[in-house]
Parts: structure tokens; sequence; C-alpha cells
């Protein structure tokens, strides 16, 4: 896990932005020579963000910190020709404790099973417990590939210069370590009456806006 040096919020203006830098972060990843930098996703954060949240929330008629829908912020960078439909692989979502259901989301990321489409780059915005993350599938050379989660809150980092609260990059060097990276942030956000839910509860699809394990994913591929 790597701190980025800024968080969402640091800025003011992006607060409760995470719509917008997930696929903001997305778009710079398939844009990019090798994978998304670092220092530009505290470009996005920091810089990129703010104004665009302003526009969308002024367009949906959203006032102050209101959170945006992600399927309204991904028409919008559609439209402004920051995410390029052609690029789109899909939307999936269901029980993120389901391995069928999952597996899905994961077989997208990959970009395909075989052939040439597991060899390009992806990236995903990837909405669970009312908070998006990032996840970019980074080329490491000779057709092997890593999978990052980018996640704008902060947490407490181990850095350099002292423990600081920051957003972070974990990084997989597997799908199979990633698949247990989702896994392990999925139970870090069930809350005791998420558990006691889950425990009286089986999966339903009709119920699943009430569900605490719904989750829902856009994926692009370069």
């Amino acid at each position: 896990m790597f701190g980025l040096g800024t968080y969402q919020g640091r800025n003011r203006n992006s607060t409760n932005g995470c719509t917008v830098i997930s696929p903001l972060v997305v778009s710079r990843h398939l844009n990019s020579p090798g994978s998304v930098s670092d220092d530009a996703i505290v470009h996005v954060i920091d810089k990129q963000c703010p104004p665009l949240l302003r526009e969308i929330r002024r367009k949906l008629d959203l006032e102050g910190d209101a959170l945006i829908i992600p399927s309204d912020v991904h028409d919008h960078l559609v439209d402004c020709k920051i995410l390029h439909q052609e690029k789109f692989s899909g939307a999936c979502g269901g029980n993120i404790l389901d391995e069928e259901h999952i597996g899905e989301f994961l077989r997208l990321l990959q970009g395909g099973e075989t052939g040439n489409a597991s060899m390009k780059k992806t990236g995903a915005a990837f909405f669970f417990h009312e908070h998006v993350v990032s996840i970019v599938k980074v080329p490491l050379g000779q057709g092997r590939f890593a999978y990052d989660m980018v996640d704008s809150m902060p947490r407490l980092v181990d850095a350099y210069n002292g423990n600081k609260m920051m957003a972070s990059r974990t990084r997989c060097y597997s799908i199979d370590a990633f698949a247990a990276l989702m896994k392990w942030y999925a139970c870090g956000k069930f809350s005791a009456s998420n558990c006691s839910y889950i425990d009286r509860n089986d999966w339903q699809e009709m119920m699943a806006d009430l569900d605490p394990r719904v989750f829902q994913a856009f994926v692009w591929t370069d």
C-alpha cells in the first residue's frame, strides 16, 4: 500500500467527489503510456475533480456536497469526451461476497480470458457502500499485469516522514491476490448491523438496493 500525499476533501471542493475522482483516474490510466502515475492521481483529486464536481452538481441541480449517482457522472464524462463510449467494456454488479457475481467483474477487469483482449489495460470505477474506488490493470511487461486499487478517502499510511492520513494505492501482483483484497475491502466496510442483516438474509435481487453486500462496477478498456 502506497500513500498518495493528498485525499478527497483536502481541497474543500473535492468533498464527496469519489464518483468523479474514480472515473477520472481510470481515464488517466487508459491514456497513459504505462499506468496512471501517483502525481496524476494527486492532480485528479486536488485540481481536476473540483471544477467538474461543481459542474455536474449544477447540471443535476444538486446542492452543497451532495452525493452523485455514478452512472450520471459517467454519462457526463462521456459527453465531455473524457471517457469514450467505444472503450466501455460493460457494467456489472450484485453480491460482493458471491463468487459468481464478483467473478464476472474480475473477468471484465482482466479484459478477456484469452487472446489480445487480455493484454490490454483496463480500469474500473467500483461503487460499494456509498463510496467509489478506482481499479486499474497495470502492465508490468512480458505479458504480466498488476491490479491496483486507488482509494481517494484518507487512511493512516506509513509514510517515510511518519504516519499520515492520505489517499492510498494498493497493488496486487495477481488476480487471485486482488480477489482477496476485494474480500478484505468489503468486510472492512460492514458494520455490526450489516453483519447481522447478512446472517439473517439470503441475497435477493429484488432487495439489492437495501442489501449491504450490493456493488456496481463500470469497466473500461484501452
